[in-house]
C-alpha cells in the first residue's frame, strides 16, 4: 500500500513538470544592400498571415502531406504578422537606404507609397523547406499602382534556429522585390 502511494504521488509531481518554450523571433537582413538613393515615404500598412498559422505556436507541416502539426514548445516571441510587417520594412530600408520605411501604427501618418501584404504561404516542412507565397499591394493616395505576388522556398533542416532564418531570408528575398518595384514608381 505504501508502494502504491508512493508511486502515485511521483506520478502526480511528474505530471506538473514540462519543458519550457523556446521563443523564436524574425530578423532583418543586415548585410548593406542598397540598390537605390531614392528618397520616399512608405508604410507598411497591414500584413496578413494565414489563419493557420496566426497563433502564438509555430505550425509544422508534415513531409509530403496536408497535415499540420502544433509545434506547442517553439513559439513566436510577437504576433507574426506584426513581425513580418517589422522585417519587411527593416530590409525595404536596407535596399532604400534614404528613404523612410516602417510599419503604420497611426492612421494619421501620411507616407507617400502604403503597402499591404496578404501572405498565402508561410510553411515550415522540417528537414526539407520553409516556403513563402505572399501577394502585395503598393498604394499611392489611397489608389492601387502595383500589385506583385512573392513566392520563395527554401532548403532548411529541423534546427529552428535554421528555420527562422530562412523565413527571415525569405521575407528579405520579398522586400527586395518590393523596393526594385518601388523605385521604377
Amino acid at each position: 500500500m505504501k508502494k502504491a502511494v508512493f508511486l502515485f504521488a511521483l506520478l502526480l509531481a511528474g505530471c506538473g513538470i514540462s519543458r519550457p518554450s523556446t521563443f523564436y523571433h524574425l530578423e532583418a537582413a543586415s548585410q548593406d544592400a542598397a540598390i537605390s538613393q531614392k528618397n520616399i515615404t512608405v508604410g507598411i500598412d497591414e500584413v496578413i498571415v494565414p489563419k493557420y498559422a496566426d497563433r502564438p505556436q509555430m505550425v509544422l507541416q508534415e513531409a509530403d502531406s496536408s497535415e499540420l502539426k502544433i509545434s506547442e514548445f517553439n513559439r513566436w516571441a510577437e504576433p507574426l504578422s506584426y513581425a513580418v510587417a517589422r522585417i519587411l520594412a527593416d530590409d525595404i530600408s536596407l535596399y532604400l537606404p534614404k528613404s523612410t520605411i516602417k510599419p503604420r501604427t497611426y492612421m494619421s501618418e501620411k507616407f507617400a507609397y502604403t503597402i499591404n501584404v496578404e501572405i498565402s504561404k508561410f510553411d515550415i516542412i522540417p528537414n526539407q523547406k520553409v516556403a513563402l507565397d505572399s501577394w502585395w499591394t503598393i498604394f499611392k493616395n489611397g489608389n492601387i499602382v502595383y500589385q506583385g505576388r512573392s513566392k520563395f522556398s527554401q532548403p532548411v533542416d529541423s534546427d529552428m534556429n535554421n528555420v527562422i532564418k530562412a523565413q527571415s531570408d525569405l521575407i528579405n528575398q520579398t522586400a527586395k522585390e518590393i523596393a526594385q518595384k518601388l523605385i521604377r514608381l
